[in-house]
């Protein structure tokens, strides 16, 4: 081993690292080398564990030599992560829709339990919107949870629906039980969640010209904020966690013939599904089981990187467990009954890709240890690592460096750097629960726990604490153990490597702050998610016709941009659209706030009640256009801004979000006025004005009585209200509300369309 101990130690060992990087850095910036940039990467991280497994192990006793080898361990775990990542990530497939030649038949299935209507109302509008021949595709619904309800929805739509008696094998058995009443050559299946566009089925029925295909799939999109983005606000900083799989992991799959049905948004040839018995009912994650026993019959599968559906991530923190968790369990399931490693027919990169799935849902376990390994130093005063922080700097640091360009570089813009360390703290000690339950107890049988959509929360909390438990139980461990190291360090009685275990120690706090703060549900005002769209319109009322456009709309309102405010004082108005394929549709609404923007003035508009055809209609706008998820190419997330998204997430999910109220936008206007209220007269200026209200800046000793009242400014009289006054400095600052205009009405109302 002494060639190995001058490889490390040589004055050579450092310039060869940073020359590495500069390489990495070099090919990443120039856009090139992906293959490269993977190879070096993993090069650099299989030197540190060598390194480590060689050098840093803590020999001195028993207890020192378990602990540093159990954390060696779970850097073993992640350099063998990280070669399946990369054998996935090599050569990503980028495919494009065949033509269709023939026009197969379709059987369209909506499963469904006991989600809410309005969520399966807008999938039924995508299904039945398909650019497709009629009679050549058929829309069933098939209902597990027996409701009336959804009968009536499915037939007033024109589906068929189907249900079953009992539940037996859940999501599977619902599946298999539709196919025995269906004869469709093709089966397209979507989640009560997962709304169609219109080209959907045109999009990816073509594949199937080639009789072998059996398998075609689509990402999985989705329309709402997934939790870290949305409970840490960082909606537009943070990229969706489930987009690097859609996104580079799948159509690298597709390289290997592996890409696997992801149970939504993804259709299969009835006949190679009928030959292996239909969709597999022996796990709780029906959809790989059945893809890799397709692809072991020698079909082949293809993956269409284009989104054609949109549907709804988990809208809490235990949603998200009861996912994930379902999902580890089910592949461990699979692993256990039908290991992708001895299943007749798979090709060797099958095999590897099916096994990767799998592994993947270990990573909890090594998680487990890393994060209170700094423990043992910080309180009992034995190190799990035996290295200088000389030689971390330069081994670690320059994998985990490289690890960062190398992600940002083959991600295409769908992970921001750091993050994987938050996602994984935040389920660890979940999946670790589930996992080794299910290697323990392979035979007891799992329920299969539907994925709660259309969740509405009115206030701000951890819905269940129990998902957060351990957590904070190990941060206030960790808190404890970083007081004691630091006391030590202070102190001049440090062991040694004290200093990499205070680092260490602090870093797994700051990860289960931002799993914690994940937990910290913000609470949602609306009762559906508001989508960019934007649309030629006009808002109408009785004297008034502004042209505009829509920002943002859903089945229950819009938010509408035009040049000027509307100067009403009923609030109802009628919104005229026009949807990009003509269609007209005319709608009364209420208008909730204006607000005035860069491009001119924001109208919400709430919707008053809806008609059956106009609220198919809005969906069908909002949902079924062919370029309904198409958006320009996403910028590359930086090392930096990544690395500030962590440092702000801690401050900004603490922030108070109120929604925006005012009916009328405020105006800065400083003008000379008097108020007469209460029998005096005060002097002030005008701060800022709306059409129904303003504030004012009074000088004098101000009663704060509220009341009827007169403003006098720039030759208008007003009669207003006193609402509230607050003293600010030498000023009292007097807030009123404008019920109507005495004098000057017309120059009132010019005064709002001059500041615009």
């Amino acid at each position: 081993m002494d060639w190995l101990g001058q490889v490390y130690g040589s004055s050579l060992a450092v310039p060869i690292s940073l020359a590495v990087l500069a390489t990495i850095s070099l090919l990443s910036w120039k856009k090139k080398g992906r293959q490269i940039i993977l190879a070096l990467t993993l090069l650099l991280y299989v030197r540190y564990v060598v390194w480590r497994g060689l050098y840093t192990l803590n020999t001195e006793d028993w207890t020192g030599l378990m602990i540093s080898s159990l954390v060696l361990l779970a850097e073993l775990y992640g350099l063998v992560q990280l070669m399946f990542f990369t054998f996935q990530a090599w050569r990503p497939l980028e495919r494009q829709s065949p033509p269709i030649t023939t026009y197969r038949t379709v059987d369209v299935f909506v499963t469904v339990v006991n989600e809410p209507l309005d969520i399966l109302r807008r999938t039924l509008v995508g299904c039945i919107s398909q650019d497709y021949p009629p009679g050549k595709y058929n829309v069933f619904v098939l209902d597990d949870g027996h409701r009336q309800e959804v009968r009536d929805l499915a037939q007033s739509m024109g589906c068929s629906y189907i249900t079953r008696e009992g539940r037996d094998h859940a999501k599977a058995g619902n599946l298999n039980h539709a196919l025995r009443q269906t004869s469709g050559e093709l089966v397209a299946v979507f989640d009560t969640d997962h709304v169609p566009t219109s080209a959907f089925l045109r999009e990816t029925v073509g594949f199937f010209e080639n009789e072998r295909v059996a398998i075609v799939q689509t990402p999985h999109h989705f329309y709402n904020p997934d939790i870290f983005q949305k409970n840490l606000r960082l909606e537009t900083e943070l990229k969706n966690e489930q987009a690097l799989f859609f996104r580079i992991l799948q159509p690298g799959r597709d390289a290997h013939n592996s890409a696997f049905f992801a149970g939504s948004s993804g259709l299969l040839r009835r006949g190679p599904l009928m030959e292996i018995g239909g969709f597999q009912t022996e796990t709780i994650t029906e959809d790989i089981h059945t893809s890799m026993l397709i692809h072991a019959k020698g079909y082949e599968s293809r993956y269409l990187n284009k989104v054609l559906a949109a549907g709804l991530m988990p809208e809490t923190f235990s949603g998200y467990i009861k996912q994930r968790t379902r999902w580890a369990i089910g592949c461990i399931q699979m692993f256990l009954k039908c290991n992708p490693m001895t299943v007749r027919g798979l090709t060797l990169a099958q095999r590897i890709d099916y096994l990767g799935s799998v592994y993947y849902f270990f990573h909890g376990v090594p998680r487990l240890i890393c994060l209170p390994a700094p423990l043992s130093a910080l309180l009992f005063g034995i190190s799990p690592v035996h290295a200088t922080v000389a030689d971390l700097v330069h081994l670690f640091g320059s994998y985990f460096f490289a690890s960062l360009i190398m992600m940002r570089t083959v991600s295409g813009g769908s992970r921001n750097a750091f993050w994987a360390d938050v996602y994984e703290t935040a389920m660890c000690f979940s999946l670790s629960k589930a996992t080794l339950a299910t290697m323990l107890q392979p035979r007891k049988v799992r329920a299969f726990i539907v994925t709660p959509k259309g969740e509405k929360l009115e206030k701000r909390g951890i819905k269940e604490a129990v998902t957060v438990i351990p957590h904070l139980v190990l941060f206030g461990l960790l808190l404890a153990g970083l007081t004691v190291g630091i006391q030590l360090w202070l102190s001049k009685g440090a062991t040694p490597g004290l200093e990499v275990s205070l680092f260490w120690g602090a870093v797994n706090v700051f990860l289960l702050t931002l799993a914690i703060l994940s937990a910290n549900e913000l609470p949602q005002w609306r009762n559906s998610f508001r989508l960019p769209r934007r649309l030629h319109c006009e808002l109408a009322s009785d004297k008034t016709r502004i042209s505009g456009f829509t920002k943002d709309l859903n089945e229950n309102g819009a938010c509408v941009v035009v040049k000027e405010p509307l100067l009403l004082t009923s609030g109802i108005v009628t919104l005229h659209l026009r949807s990009p394929w003509g269609r007209k549709v005319s709608l009364q609404g209420m208008i909730t706030r204006q607000e005035k923007t860069k491009s001119g003035v924001a109208v919400g508009v709430s919707f008053l009640e809806l008609g059956e055809d106009e609220g198919r209609t809005i969906t069908a706008q909002v949902f079924s256009p062919p370029q309904s998820w198409t958006y320009p190419k996403e910028s590359e997330p930086g090392i930096w801004n990544s690395f500030w998204s962590l440092v702000t997430a801690v401050r900004s999910a603490w922030q108070s979000r109120r929604p925006a109220r005012r009916h009328f936008p405020r105006l800065m206007r400083h003008m000379e006025c008097k108020i007469e209220l209460h029998g005096r007269s005060y002097a002030g200026r005008t701060k800022d004005i709306s059409f129904v209200g303003l504030a004012v800046a009074i000088d004098d000793a101000f009663s704060h009585v509220n009341g009827p009242a007169l403003v006098f400014v720039e030759g208008i009289t007003l009669k207003v209200s006193l609402i509230g006054a607050t003293r600010v400095g030498y000023h009292t600052i007097a807030q009123f509300r404008v019920e109507g205009v005495d004098k000057g009405e017309e120059q009132w109302q010019a005064l709002h369309m001059s500041g615009v």
